[in-house]
């Protein structure tokens, strides 16, 4: 039996092993409760709590990767850790191995990529996508008594290893991925309603786009869209959820994308709690814990939702209080010099970071790139024309010094705002701002080593041929398994990131380029 436990989490049950995968239960949320559950499975979390205790089997949790909406560390201390056997992936950077060996379980397993695990009659497989600015994973599992398999994506972006995983388990009974918006892009920067409406419309459907394509190739028997989106329900952050358009679609909006586009996929929007029982004969038998689902995701419910856990938020305000503007400005000028000494990167970077604390009117801290200097210094002296700008409370930032939280998760937490000039992303700025110091080392190494790469493949679109390199410059995804769109935009299938091949493979509103070559000479 496959139960969703809400956002990512599923558990999966054979006669005797219990497997959870990533259960964020937590009634303190993630990301120093920025991001909640929806609907709220708390409730749910006592429930397995009980279950884990009271049973014979053998219990099973795998955690896809560090990201708190997926490794809830204060839920998994609440549980029987002398039955637990974790499986989580052999990343390079071992932080969530290293915490789960601390909490002293029965065992920590650590596979490899494609590494076999035999659980009872389950084979289970990782996926691992493990670079310096994302690291993640997917699991698939087969039940060889019933003949039965299912593919956990979550948030992992393994599109260009679709043949690969085909190869392998053959059919998809059940398939799961995040069909939402997760980042900080275009939430926390500054642009005018329009604009910021035109981008989430665009993020939203080509996300849509992306997942579709990847189902159509998987066509599984079953498409259980999870993993998001989030609900905020801090006071300073709660008016997300009502904005008209942004990157957080609910699974309805989604489906209805899908019966309109994939009229034949067989698609369950499930509720924290939801059962799919699947039989020999490829039935499902679908059960839920409310007979209305669409109806526990009324925005209403939100409101009540915030109004049950204020008490989290006026006591999170209060602490924030004892940070004093001035010394945490020196503490974060110190940080920050702490990566810049580590970051030797091998390029032109002539834009300049702008970190300011709202508390202080009148100076920031500026970053220089290009000379490796850092200082602070009266806002209205910079006068460069590239610059990237972030603020955040004092509170905020004493928080993420304090260890509450770390660097990513601080960027997750979208508290603080964002502006750049010219509005174009840049992999390194956005490295520099979401690693920990002692991971910048790394982040630059594998960057430089993206950058270097040249192995080339060969397209075609609008009837032309053009040679480009085989990987993605933001985070090397092979480009085999590329879209093409209007016959001339070559599309990354694991970031939707828009290369015009016309315009010699330049990223569309991005610092980046994949080099293309036009065989036929003049691109007719």
């Amino acid at each position: 039996m496959l139960k969703f436990l809400g956002h990512a989490g599923f558990m999966y049950e054979t006669k005797n092993e219990m497997l959870l995968m990533d259960p964020w239960m937590s009634k303190e949320g993630a990301f120093d409760s920025s991001w909640y559950q929806f609907p709220s499975n708390h409730d749910l979390g006592d429930e397995i709590r009980n279950e884990i205790e009271s049973t014979e089997k053998e219990v099973y949790i795998y955690i896809s990767h560090e990201h708190k909406d997926h490794f809830d560390v204060p839920f998994l201390k609440t549980l029987n850790l002398s039955k637990i056997n974790f499986i989580t992936p052999k990343f390079r950077r071992d932080h969530v191995a290293y915490i789960l060996n601390k909490l002293n379980p029965k065992s920590v397993t650590t596979p490899v990529d494609s590494e076999v695990l035999n659980v009872g009659n389950m084979e289970i497989r990782l996926f691992l996508d493990d670079q310096e600015i994302v690291r993640d994973s997917a699991l698939g599992l087969i039940d060889k008594e019933k003949d039965f398999t299912f593919l956990n994506l979550n948030d992992c972006k393994v599109y260009d290893r679709v043949d690969e995983l085909k190869d392998i388990f053959k059919k998809f009974d059940a398939f799961t991925c995040q069909f939402s918006g997760a980042v900080f892009h275009p939430v926390c920067y500054d642009y005018p309603e329009k604009k910021y409406k035109e981008i989430s419309e665009s993020k939203v459907f080509g996300k849509f786009n992306s997942v579709s394509n990847l189902i159509s190739k998987f066509e599984p028997n079953l498409y259980i869209p999870a993993a998001g989106p989030p609900v905020f329900l801090d006071p300073e952050l709660i008016n997300i959820n009502f904005q008209e358009v942004n990157i957080f679609s609910s699974p309805f909006k989604f489906k209805n994308y899908l019966v309109e586009n994939m009229p034949e996929l067989n698609i369950e929007v499930p509720l924290p709690g939801s059962t799919f029982n699947f039989d020999n004969d490829n039935n499902i038998e679908i059960n839920h814990p409310f007979d209305n689902v669409e109806e526990q995701f009324a925005k209403e419910n939100i409101k009540k939702y915030a109004k049950n856990y204020s008490y989290i938020f006026e006591n999170r305000n209060e602490q924030k209080l004892v940070y004093n503007p001035i010394q945490i400005q020196q503490r974060l000028l110190k940080e920050l010099k702490s990566k810049l000494e580590n970051f030797n990167i091998e390029q032109n970077m002539d834009v300049v970071m702008q970190f300011s604390i709202v508390e202080i009117p009148d100076s920031s801290i500026f970053v220089y790139f290009d000379k490796k200097e850092i200082k602070i210094m009266d806002k209205n002296q910079n006068n460069s024309s590239s610059t990237y700008e972030i603020s955040s409370s004092a509170g905020d930032i004493g928080r993420l010094l304090d260890g509450y939280l770390n660097w990513e998760d601080f960027m997750l937490s979208f508290r603080h705002k964002l502006k750049r000039t010219p509005d174009i992303y840049q992999v390194a700025i956005n490295g520099f701002l979401t690693m920990e110091k002692e991971d910048v080392p790394e982040f630059i190494e594998n960057l430089m080593r993206l950058q270097n790469q040249r192995e080339r493949i060969t397209v075609e679109a609008g009837g032309v041929l053009y040679s480009i390199d085989k990987f993605c410059p933001h985070q090397g995804s092979d480009l085999t398994t590329h879209q093409i769109e209007d016959e001339r935009y070559l599309i990354c299938p694991k970031h939707r990131w828009s290369f015009d091949l016309e315009n010699e493979g330049k990223a569309v509103g991005l610092d980046a380029t994949i080099n293309a070559v036009d065989l036929d000479g003049d691109g007719s």
